[in-house]
């Protein structure tokens, strides 16, 4: 019943060892050399939870320095399970959840409601880049405690699901006029009660004028964010313009940039088809410059705003490192270390700058998945239930394989053994390695099982035990 004393083997390392066995390409060598191509073969599901298959992430860049927290993205298409997925620096899945059947799901983060910390995602289908769907709300167990739905026979979209200090939460709604323009409506709703506390319609204050983009869809409407002084930041992306308005009475304080900017835009500071615009304490704004026909590089960028002079300078841009342009989507993210976390939209890869615009940390989708935002965020999750245990034979003996999915917590996985559930002994302990951490034994026991330890040894969780 000896385990055998090698590495852990993690769902890397089975397709590290089958790529190289098909002659596949190493990974871009950008300070980890250890990553290999996953490309020409599907993911291997894991054999603890053989019903989840998140695609693969190519970590090619990784630093010291990195703000805490997990990486949120929400993969939509492409090969494995789309869905939400939390992952740690080195690309492993911490948590996988699944879109349901014939459904999506964007705008996935850890956000705060009445003090604690909670999951948020818009779930839903999606046509043309609007979105038809609801709002979910899931605790610190990954337990589901709210769905929310747009009022008044609206059709909640996916661009933005924001919880605000009041407790009430800021979405956006896609609406058709009878003058056959597609509208941005936001709603503010109080998540307890689900009534209406505030909407907005961009036709009553832009008007198709101001549009860069032929067709009905005018505005496009993608992201809402509170500003320090509690009115609202509102991106449309096919005017290439951010507005301020009044939370009560919905008129338009200022615009940045599009066609009617009432700012002057200095050098470095023009945006086009933009995403993920805020406002921040110090004055400024960020946003995710998609970039139009006269660019060819998408760009994080910061903005400070003088507005006695009404003026808007370039505080810094991240490029993307690749060189370039993501045709939709992105996100930017302000980190306390004063860097930036930057999902670059329909291109494949999320990254993290320093603040002087170093880049820390670059992954990829490797299979040409993307996520419509990427952040990274403060996250501990205590999934109910126990563990999870699996086994697969081979020739040289049996491969254990031990997760938790959502557990933040383990440090390391002790393997049992035995002749009967009764009688489990420690056959190997092992550090977590990824989401699911496995053993090789070369004379298996009659049964297995798999504990779950924290730092200090502590046991979180055991498995139920399985028959080899």
């Amino acid at each position: 019943m000896a385990a055998v004393p090698d590495t852990p083997i993690t769902r890397r390392s089975f397709l590290a060892t089958a790529c190289a066995a098909a002659g596949a390409l190493a990974w871009p060598t950008l300070g980890r050399a250890d990553r290999l191509s996953t490309n020409r073969i599907s993911a291997a599901p894991y054999l603890s939870r053989p019903d989840l298959n998140p695609p693969p992430i190519a970590v090619t860049k990784t630093s010291a320095g990195l703000a805490k927290g997990l990486i949120f993205v929400a993969p939509a298409s492409g090969a494995g399970q789309s869905g939400a997925l939390i992952l740690d620096n080195a690309g492993e899945p911490v948590w996988v959840h699944p879109a349901p059947a014939g459904k999506v799901i964007h705008n996935f983060a850890a956000q705060q409601l009445q003090g604690k910390p909670v999951l948020t995602w818009w779930e839903g289908t999606q046509v043309n880049g609007q979105g038809q769907g609801e709002y979910v709300i899931a605790d610190s167990s990954y337990r589901t405690i709210k769905r929310l739905s747009a009022v008044d026979g609206y059709e909640g979209d996916l661009h933005e699901f924001l919880i605000t200090s009041r407790n009430t939460a800021l979405i956006t709604v896609y609406v058709r006029t009878s003058a056959g323009l597609t509208e941005g409506v936001i709603q503010e709703i109080d998540i307890a009660s689900g009534g209406l506390v505030f909407e907005w319609h961009s036709i009553d204050h832009v008007g198709s004028d101001e549009s860069y983009v032929p067709g009905s869809d005018y505005f496009h409407l993608n992201s809402i964010g509170v500003l320090p002084d509690g009115n609202l930041l509102v991106s449309a992306r096919h005017t290439s313009a951010v507005y301020k308005v009044d939370r009560r009475s919905g008129a338009i304080i200022w615009r940045l940039g599009g066609k009617k900017s009432d700012f002057t835009m200095g050098p470095g500071t023009g945006f086009s088809l933009q995403h993920d615009a805020r406002g921040h304490a110090d004055g400024t704004v960020t946003i995710f410059d998609d970039g139009g026909s006269s660019e060819t590089v998408s760009r994080a960028i910061a903005l400070a705003l003088d507005l006695d002079a009404m003026t808007a300078s370039l505080v810094h841009a991240d490029a993307n490192a690749q060189q370039k342009l993501s045709v939709a989507e992105g996100s930017n993210q302000r980190l306390i270390t004063g860097g930036a976390f930057v999902g670059w939209g329909t291109l494949p890869t999320f990254s993290e700058f320093a603040a002087d615009g170093t880049l820390l940390f670059d992954a990829a989708f490797s299979q040409g998945q993307t996520s419509y935002r990427a952040r990274r965020l403060p996250w501990f999750g205590t999934p109910p239930g126990q563990p999870s245990v699996g086994v697969a034979h081979g020739s040289e003996g049996v491969t254990v394989g031990a997760s938790w999915n959502g557990a933040t917590g383990v440090a390391r996985w002790r393997f049992l053994g035995g002749a009967s559930g009764s009688a489990l002994k420690p056959l190997a302990t092992k550090p977590r390695s990824g989401f699911e951490t496995s053993i090789q034994l070369a004379r298996p026991p009659a049964l297995v099982a798999a504990q779950a330890l924290n730092a200090a040894g502590s046991v979180l969780g055991t498995s139920k035990p399985i028959r080899i």
